[in-house]
């Protein structure tokens, strides 16, 4: 064989063995999640606010009481779950947003002071199963940024 002709053999071996198999599915909000090898990719359906009232479970794990403005306050270690419009937002007194966007729930957390859960966070704190978002409130910096 020719050595171009190896090259090439070889290459699509490569390419072919190297490709990591790839699992795409829609979560419950239209979302399209692509999982390839350790990585996940989302890519957001478009969210269209209709009022539709979701459940959402909230923990404060600060040493200081966080206000959610014109809502409730939460002291130290005090958890909440409430009934959130998608018309509507949440305004923390420590400066984080939760409100639906484009793309549906969407937070605007510069100093990283709220942490999403789910998985063993979500049974962590016996979040009930009809609660679909839950977040910690935490130190700043030890949030999802």
């Amino acid at each position: 064989m020719k050595l171009k002709t190896i090259i090439l053999i070889m290459g699509i071996l490569s390419f072919l063995f190297g490709c990591k198999n790839e699992n795409r599915y829609k979560d419950k909000h239209g979302n399209e999640i692509i999982e390839k090898g350790d990585e996940t990719y989302i890519i957001p359906a478009e969210y269209e606010k209709t009022g539709t009232t979701y459940k959402i479970f909230l923990r404060n794990e600060t040493d200081k009481t966080v206000s959610i403005k014109d809502k409730f306050t939460l002291k130290p270690n005090d958890e909440k779950i409430f009934e959130f419009v998608d018309t509507d937002s949440l305004l923390f007194d420590i400066g984080s947003k939760i409100y639906f966007g484009d793309t549906g729930l969407e937070v605007d957390d510069k100093k990283g002071e709220l942490a999403g859960i789910g998985g063993e966070y979500w049974e962590k704190y016996n979040v009930p199963d009809d609660v679909e978002y839950g977040f910690v409130i935490v130190p700043a910096g030890e949030g999802d940024m």
